[in-house]
């Protein structure tokens, strides 16, 4: 029985030497191979913007505070590209304050604005036509003349003969004291009837007298529409006191930062006060009566051609007064007003350039006086007045940009109510300008790019805008540079 039994040993000392003589990948079971992996899709690293210089950033924020309007989709578009170079790069220091405002800035929407604006007055113009105001006293005063069948004749204090229906009974020749009357909206004229507006506008107004209770009670049907009314004009002086407030808030930024970016891309010299160039200021009047003179301020150098110059402009203005009063007649007793008025303003560029812009009130006895400007540039050193021309290697191309930059700014201040004629590129359109620090400065008399009742209108253009920076002549240039 012993026999069997080695046979055994022997057997399972074999297996065993055999496996370990075996591999040991050998030994692991095999697994079913997995299915193959699609390779993952290649991520595209995000492109490392390229870091700004100074020069760099220097243009993008002239680019974009000086020649990109605000509010824009290429103002947005502009302002992010800004914003990924300023994160990306070291931006000097001297410049990353002012990124930082221009970056936090949040550029007004005044288009928004302009037409909230727009919707408040339309409405209030629709309420008030709907509602229009009466005035119950509006015959207190008037005088009887005689009456005509059911009504009398009444003839106003300004002359004007009207109807008066009434139940009482008055006299010839009585005033009217205390009586509340309403008019009888007239007749529209029907031209399918042959109706002319002529005739119906000659037709005598017609009043009906009305009790004291009815006019109370017609007052208090116009209450709600009178709260309305006054609630729509509120809203409208609301938008006007934004607007206004928006466009200082982008014209502090604007001054902020060409204050600085403008040294990094002009030569500047030292910027002298005005006081510097003016010795004195002398007047120059005459009075013929109360509504009959002339005043004049003028501003004396002690440089010959430069004084010349401005006492010659001011002589002209007084010829043309004097030609007006021989015209008129001259002395007391005279109705027509005829005064000239003049005042001027003084700015300098540097210590050689010298602006003067002079404000003429002229009244004639018209509706209203009429508010003209004249300006006048010198280089100091050679006495010479500056003109448009003599600012720009191209007057044409630099008065191409100067209407699109008028015309974006009045925009903005008008909301399209602007006179597009005013702002053409001819040199006339902007004849009237100083030199302030380093500013163009444009004055826009009254009806030239808007109505009476808007005023004069300005516009600032930097000398480093970038389309007109590559214009400045040299002759500018040196001015700008030159030391006193």
């Amino acid at each position: 029985m012993r026999a069997p039994t080695r046979i055994a040993t022997s057997s399972v000392l074999f297996v065993a030497l055999c496996a370990c003589s075996l591999p040991r990948a050998a030994m692991q079971q095999p697994t079913p191979a997995a299915a193959p992996q699609a390779p993952a899709a290649a991520q595209t690293p995000a492109p490392a913007v390229a870091p700004m210089t100074e020069a760099e950033t220097v243009a993008a924020l002239n680019l974009l505070v000086n020649d990109t309007a605000p509010g824009s989709e290429e103002n947005d578009a502009r302002r992010a590209e800004l914003s990924k170079a300023f994160t990306a790069s070291v931006v000097p220091d001297s410049l990353r304050w002012t990124v930082s405002q221009v970056l936090s800035f949040d550029p007004p929407r005044l288009r928004q604005r302009w037409q909230e604006h727009q919707q408040a007055e339309e409405s209030a113009a629709a309420q008030y036509a709907a509602n229009p105001p009466v005035n119950f006293t509006a015959l207190n005063g008037a005088r009887v003349v005689r009456r005509m069948g059911p009504a009398y004749l009444l003839r106003l204090s300004t002359g004007e003969t009207v109807l008066l229906e009434s139940s009482r009974r008055f006299k010839n020749g009585t005033r009217l004291r205390r009586l509340l009357a309403v008019e009888t909206e007239r007749p529209k004229p029907d031209r399918s009837k042959g109706d002319l507006v002529d005739e119906l506008a000659d037709q005598p107004r017609i009043f009906t007298e009305i009790s004291p209770r009815e006019a109370k009670r017609r007052e208090a049907e116009r209450a709600p529409a009178l709260a309305r009314l006054r609630d729509l004009e509120r809203q409208g002086g609301e938008m006007t006191r934004a607007i206004t407030a928006d466009l200082a808030r982008l014209d502090t930024l604007t001054h902020e930062v060409n204050a600085v970016i403008s040294p990094r891309l002009l030569p500047q010299g030292r910027h002298p006060a005005p006081a510097s160039f003016i010795r004195k200021v002398r007047r120059v009047a005459k009075s013929y009566s109360r509504q009959q003179y002339y005043r004049y301020a003028l501003p004396v150098t002690g440089k010959k051609h430069v004084d010349a110059v401005l006492q010659s402009h001011l002589d002209e203005r007084k010829a043309e007064v004097q030609d007006l009063l021989r015209s008129t007649g001259v002395g007391r007793g005279r109705a027509r007003a005829n005064t000239d008025r003049i005042t001027f303003a003084a700015y300098t560029g540097s210590p050689v350039l010298l602006s003067v812009r002079f404000e003429d009130l002229r009244d004639t006895g018209g509706a209203h006086p009429n508010t003209t400007y004249a300006s006048f540039v010198f280089d100091m050193q050679r006495q010479a007045r500056l003109t448009l021309a003599d600012l720009f290697t191209d007057e044409p191309a630099a008065l191409k940009i100067l209407s699109e930059l008028a015309a974006r700014r009045m925009a903005l201040v008008l909301d399209g109510m602007a006179f597009s004629e005013g702002m053409t590129p001819k040199p006339e359109n902007f004849a009237t300008f100083v030199i302030d620090g380093a500013d163009l400065v444009f004055t826009f008399p009254p009806y030239q790019v808007a109505s009476y009742a808007r005023g004069a209108q300005t516009l600032r253009v930097p000398l480093c805008h970038p389309r007109l920076l590559p214009l400045l002549s040299p002759a500018l240039l040196r001015a700008l540079a030159a030391a006193q």
